[in-house]
C-alpha cells in the first residue's frame, strides 16, 4: 500500500499538472474555440436522439460525409460516458473531456497496480515485499502513470487526446483480467475480461481489435490444454470455459466491426475519400492515390520504426525547458508516400526505463520451459505488444501515435521488473542501490521529458495569454542580453520566413512578435500585435455617401477594412470586403466633428483580429491572422493602414492613424537581441 500510494502520487502529480496547465481550471480545452473537445458531445446526443450522424459542419475538417449525413470516425465508447451528464444538462457540453481524461488516468493507475503486485505474485509466489520491491514498485508506477506520452498527452484536452489515454487505460485492464483468466478463468474474470475488451474496441479500433484476438487465442490454447488434460464423462464442462473466454473476444471484436460497418460498410477502415479533409488538401489526395486508396500499409513500416524508436528521437537546447521535441517532423523512409507528419519524439528517448524493462521481460517470455504462472504471462504481453501493432503500418506520424505503445511498455516492463530483481546479482549489496538510483534517474528524466514538451504544445495549441506567459517565463528563467533565449531573436520589417523551432521573429518596431512552431504545416503563431487604430473624424458641411478603406489585408487573398456611409441617413458601418462576400457591421450614427475610432486588436487564442467601432463590441467584425492557402498549409497575414501616418484632410472627413503601445514582451526581447548583437 506504501509503494502503490507513493508511486502514484509521484506519477499523478506531475501529470495531473499537465492536464490543468499550471492552473485550476477542471473544464478547460485545448483551443479557445472547444474544436475537437466537443465531438463527443455532439456524438452522445445524436445518440439521445437516436442517430449516428452528427449536424452537418459540426466536426469541420474531421467530418465524413456519407450520403449528405456528417460521420465521426471516432468509436462511440467516450461518447457513452458523456450520456449521463447530457441527460441532466447540457451546458457541460464541449468541456467534458478535460474530467474524461481524469477518470481514464483512475482507471490506468488502478490497473497498472493490480498489474504490477499480479505479476510479481507470478514470478515471486510466497515471497515478502522487501523495502527494496517496495522503492522499485513504486518507480515502476511513477514511471508508467506520470513518466510516458500519456503525460504529453494530457496538455491537450480534446478528442484526439482523450482516445489515446481511454486507450491505453482499457488496454492495460484488458492485460490485466487476460493474466486473470489465464491463472484462473472464474466467471467474475471473465465477465471482466469481456467488459474491458469491449470498451476498449469501442474506444480505439487497433487497441480493440489486439486484445480480442489476444483472448480468442487464450480461449484456443485453454481448449487444447483441457483437451490434452480431459478427464472421462467431462466433453461439456471442457468447452464451456473456453468457449465462454472466446466470447469474451468476439462479442467486442463483433461489436467495432458492426459500429464501422453502420457507418462506412466496412470493417474497420474509414472511407477517406469522403472525408473534408481529403476534398479540401491536396496532399492528402496525393498520398491516397500514392498508397493505394489507403495510408495504412507494410509501406510505413521502416517510417515508423525508425521514427518511434531511434535513440536520437529527442532534442536538448540550452534554455528553459532544456528538453523538447526534435526540432523537425518526423522523415519518411524506404520511399513512404506520408500523409502527414508532425515533430515526434521516440519512446526509446521519451521512455527509456520502461523500455529497457521491456526488453528484459524477453528471456522469460520467450523461455519455452516457462509454465504455470510464467507461462500465463505470455497472454497480456502478447496483447498489448499486438496494441502497437497499428500504428506501424499508418502513414500519418505525430507524437501522440506512440501512446499505442504504452500499454506494452507497462505491462512488459512490468515482467521485466519483477524477472530482473527475482535474480540473484553477484555483490547485490553494492550492485542494487545502483540500480535503483537508475531505475529513479530515468523514471525522473521521463516525467520531466514529458511535463516539458506536455507544457510546450499546450501553449503553442492554446495561443493567446497562454503563449504569451510561456514565452514570458522562457525569458525570466533563460533570457537576457547575451543568452541563448536571446539569440532566438531575428527582426525584419517582413513577415518571418524560414526558420527552425523556438526561433522568435519580430516586425518592423514591435509590430509583431511570432514563434516558430517546428510544424509544417503552420510554422509560424503570432503571439503578440501592436493595435492598429485609425481615427476618422467627420468635417462635412454637406453629408456625403461613400466608402472609404481604412486597413488592407494582404494574405492568401487580399481583404479591405473599410467605413461605408449610408447614401440617405448619417451613418456609418463597418464593412470587411473578402472575396466570398462583405460582412456588415449594424449601422451607427454619424455627425460632424464626432471622432469615429476603428481599432484592429489581436485576438490570438482564436487566431483572428477583431476590428471594433469605439469600443463598442456590438460592432465587431473580424479578419485572420494567417488562413491555409490551397495546399492547406498556414500562411500568415499582415494587415496595414490605407494612407500614411496622417491621412490628411478632405472635404468629407479627416483621417489620422496610430499605433498602440509596444507589447511588453516583445519589447524585452529586442531589447536583449539588439544587447546580445553589440556584443
Amino acid at each position: 500500500m506504501v509503494a502503490s500510494t507513493a508511486g502514484l502520487v509521484l506519477g499523478g502529480i506531475p501529470f495531473f499538472l499537465v492536464l490543468l496547465n499550471f492552473r485550476t481550471d477542471a473544464l478547460r480545452t485545448a483551443v479557445a474555440q472547444r474544436f475537437a473537445s466537443n465531438f463527443f458531445d455532439l456524438q452522445a446526443t445524436a445518440f439521445l436522439h437516436g442517430r449516428l450522424a452528427v449536424p452537418n459542419g459540426s466536426l469541420g475538417i474531421e467530418g465524413f460525409i456519407i450520403d449528405g449525413k456528417t460521420y465521426m470516425y471516432f468509436p462511440p465508447f467516450p461518447a457513452l460516458l458523456r450520456i449521463p451528464v447530457q441527460l441532466l444538462t447540457h451546458d457541460l457540453d464541449g468541456r467534458l473531456t478535460l474530467p474524461s481524461m481524469v477518470l481514464a488516468w483512475v482507471v490506468l493507475a488502478v490497473m497498472t497496480t493490480r498489474m504490477v503486485w499480479l505479476v510479481r505474485d507470478c514470478l515471486r509466489p510466497a515471497e515478502a515485499v522487501s523495502r527494496t520491491d517496495g522503492v522499485v514498485a513504486a518507480i515502476l508506477l511513477a514511471a508508467a502513470t506520470g513518466g510516458t506520452v500519456l503525460t504529453f498527452d494530457a496538455a491537450l484536452p480534446w478528442v484526439y487526446h482523450e482516445v489515446y489515454l481511454w486507450a491505453s487505460a482499457l488496454a492495460v485492464g484488458c492485460a490485466y483480467w487476460l493474466l486473470r483468466v489465464a491463472l484462473d478463468p472464474s466467471r467474475s474474470a471473465i465477465l471482466w475480461l469481456g467488459g474491458f475488451t469491449l470498451a476498449t474496441a469501442l474506444t480505439r479500433t487497433p487497441g480493440g481489435w489486439a486484445m480480442s484476438g489476444a483472448a480468442m487465442a487464450l480461449a484456443g490454447w485453454m481448449l487444447l490444454t483441457a483437451l490434452r488434460h480431459r478427464r472421462p464423462n467431462r466433453g461439456r464442462l471442457v468447452l464451456l470455459r473456453p468457449l465462454a473466454v472466446f466470447s469474451a473476444g468476439l462479442v467486442p471484436l463483433g461489436a467495432s466491426i458492426t459500429y464501422n460497418w453502420v457507418k462506412f460498410g466496412h470493417p474497420y477502415l474509414f472511407p477517406l475519400e469522403s472525408q473534408v479533409w481529403t476534398q479540401v488538401n491536396a496532399h492528402r489526395r496525393q498520398a491516397l492515390a500514392a498508397n493505394g486508396g489507403t495510408i495504412t500499409g507494410p509501406q510505413f513500416f521502416e517510417t515508423s520504426l525508425v521514427n518511434y524508436f531511434r535513440p536520437d528521437g529527442i532534442r536538448f537546447v540550452d534554455y528553459f525547458p532544456w528538453v523538447t521535441l526534435p526540432a523537425e517532423p518526423a522523415r519518411a523512409y524506404g520511399g513512404a508516400f506520408l500523409d502527414q507528419s508532425y515533430r515526434t519524439g521516440s519512446v526509446t528517448a521519451f521512455m527509456p526505463l520502461l523500455l529497457l524493462l521491456a526488453l528484459a521481460a524477453l528471456p522469460v517470455l520467450l523461455d519455452r520451459r516457462a509454465e504455470g504462472p510464467v507461462a500465463a504471462l505470455r497472454w497480456p504481453a502478447l496483447g498489448t505488444i499486438l496494441v502497437g501493432g497499428g500504428v506501424m503500418g499508418y502513414g500519418y506520424l505525430a507524437n501522440r501515435y506512440t501512446s499505442d505503445f504504452v500499454p506494452a511498455l507497462v505491462v512488459v516492463g512490468t515482467v521485466g521488473l519483477w524477472s530482473t530483481s527475482r535474480r540473484r546479482l553477484p555483490r547485490a549489496a553494492l550492485l542494487r542501490p545502483v540500480l535503483v538510483v537508475a531505475m529513479a534517474t530515468l523514471c525522473a528524466f521521463s516525467v520531466v521529458a514529458q511535463v516539458a514538451t506536455g507544457s510546450l504544445i499546450a501553449a503553442q495549441t492554446h495561443r493567446g495569454d497562454e503563449l504569451t506567459s510561456y514565452l514570458s517565463l522562457q525569458e525570466r528563467v533563460s533570457g537576457g542580453p547575451g543568452s541563448s533565449f536571446a539569440r532566438l531573436v531575428s527582426q525584419s520589417d517582413e513577415l518571418p520566413g524560414a526558420g527552425t523551432a523556438d526561433d522568435l521573429h519580430v516586425t518592423g518596431d514591435c509590430e509583431s512578435l511570432y514563434v516558430n512552431t517546428g510544424d509544417q504545416y503552420e510554422p509560424w503563431n503570432l503571439v503578440e500585435q501592436r493595435d492598429m487604430v485609425v481615427d476618422v473624424t467627420p468635417v462635412f458641411v454637406h453629408y456625403r455617401p461613400g466608402t472609404l478603406r481604412l486597413l488592407e489585408q494582404d494574405g492568401v487573398e487580399m481583404r479591405y477594412v473599410s467605413l461605408e456611409f449610408d447614401k440617405d441617413i448619417p451613418q456609418a458601418r463597418l464593412v470587411v470586403e473578402d472575396k466570398d462576400g462583405n460582412f456588415y457591421s449594424p449601422w451607427f450614427e454619424v455627425a460632424r466633428g464626432h471622432r469615429i475610432r476603428v481599432t484592429a486588436h489581436a485576438v490570438t487564442e482564436v487566431f483572428q483580429t477583431r476590428i471594433r467601432v469605439d469600443d463598442n463590441p456590438d460592432y465587431d467584425l473580424y479578419v485572420p491572422v494567417g488562413e491555409w492557402n490551397t495546399d492547406w498549409y498556414n500562411d500568415l497575414t499582415r494587415l496595414t493602414f490605407m494612407t500614411g501616418h496622417d491621412g490628411g484632410r478632405s472635404d468629407h472627413v479627416r483621417v489620422s492613424n496610430s499605433s498602440g503601445r509596444e507589447p511588453a514582451l516583445c519589447q524585452r526581447l529586442l531589447q536583449d537581441a539588439k544587447s546580445s548583437a553589440t556584443r
